[in-house]
C-alpha cells in the first residue's frame, strides 16, 4: 500500500479493503517458506512496548518483525495497561530485551496534560494512568524548561513517562531479579517523529537503561559495546 500523499487524504473503505486483500496475497506469496518454519511456535528476541500511534511501525528498527518482535501497544506505552502481555513475553518467551518506547507528539501525553473529563470513560481510564508521569514531569520543571515550545514540552513529558514506566517494570518482584541477574535488559527509547533530537525524523534515541538516565553511564553500558563512539553520540540523547 502506497504512503498517503497527504495526512488529510482519506481512502474510501471499499478501496482500502480491496488493497488489504491484494496486499495479503502478495505477502502470502512472499512468505510461504517463512511461515512453514514458524508453525511450531514463536521465538522473539525483543519485547517492544510502544504507543498505538500509527506513525510508529515495527520496522523502525530495520527488522521485518516476523518472529523477532513481540509487540505490545497501548496509548502512552504504559506498563500497567498491558502488564499481562508484557509478563507473558518476559516469563514464557524469555526475551532478553524489553523496550519501552515513547515518541514525540504523543496524543496520550497531550491529553494527560489537559482536561480529559469530557472523553469517553474508557479513554479516561487509560489516560489517567499517566497522571503520575505528568506529576513527576511537573516537579522536574518540564513546563518551565519547554517555555513556549509545545513539541519540546510534549517530548519532555514523553521522556519522563518512559522513565516512570521503567521504574514500574523493574520494581516488580518477579522482574527485578531478571534485571539484577542480567537475564533482562530494559531499554527506554523515544522515537523522534519531529526531529527534535537534532538527528533527523524517524530516528530512535536511547534515554534509559534499567532505570539509569545519566547519558555517559548509558553510553558505557555493555549493550552498546558494538557501536562506535559516533553512533553512541547520535543514539544516546536526552532532553531532560
Amino acid at each position: 500500500m502506497e504512503l498517503k500523499k497527504h495526512i488529510t487524504e482519506k481512502i474510501h473503505p471499499e478501496e482500502l479493503f480491496s488493497e488489504i486483500v491484494k496486499g495479503n496475497k502478495e505477502y502470502m506469496t512472499e512468505n510461504q517458506e517463512h511461515f512453514l518454519e514458524l508453525k511450531s511456535g514463536q521465538q522473539p528476541d525483543i519485547t517492544l512496548v510502544t504507543c498505538c500511534d500509527s506513525r510508529i511501525p515495527p520496522e523502525v528498527f530495520g527488522l521485518d518483525s516476523l518472529n523477532e518482535l513481540f509487540v505490545i501497544r497501548n496509548i502512552g506505552n504504559q506498563f500497567r495497561n498491558s502488564e499481562g502481555s508484557i509478563k507473558y513475553s518476559l516469563f514464557h518467551l524469555k526475551t532478553p530485551i524489553l523496550i519501552i518506547m515513547g515518541h514525540t507528539g504523543c496524543g496520550a501525553i497531550q491529553a494527560s496534560l489537559g482536561d480529559y473529563r469530557e472523553e469517553d470513560d474508557a479513554i479516561q481510564k487509560e489516560v489517567i494512568g499517566l497522571t503520575n508521569s505528568v506529576r513527576i514531569g511537573k516537579d522536574k520543571g518540564n513546563d518551565e524548561n519547554s517555555s513556549d515550545d509545545p513539541v519540546l514540552r510534549n517530548c519532555l513529558y514523553s521522556e519522563t513517562n518512559v522513565d516512570h514506566q521503567i521504574r514500574k517494570v523493574i520494581s516488580e518482584y518477579k522482574i527485578k531479579p531478571m534485571v539484577d541477574d542480567k537475564k533482562l535488559t530494559v531499554l527506554g527509547m523515544i522515537f523522534d517523529i519531529h526531529g527534535i533530537y537534532k538527528v533527523g525524523s524517524a530516528s530512535i534515541h536511547l534515554t534509559n537503561i534499567n532505570g539509569e538516565t545519566d547519558i555517559e553511564k548509558i553510553k558505557s553500558h555493555s549493550i552498546l559495546s558494538k557501536l562506535s563512539q559516533n553512533e553512541k553520540e547520535q543514539l544516546v540523547r536526552r532532553l531532560s
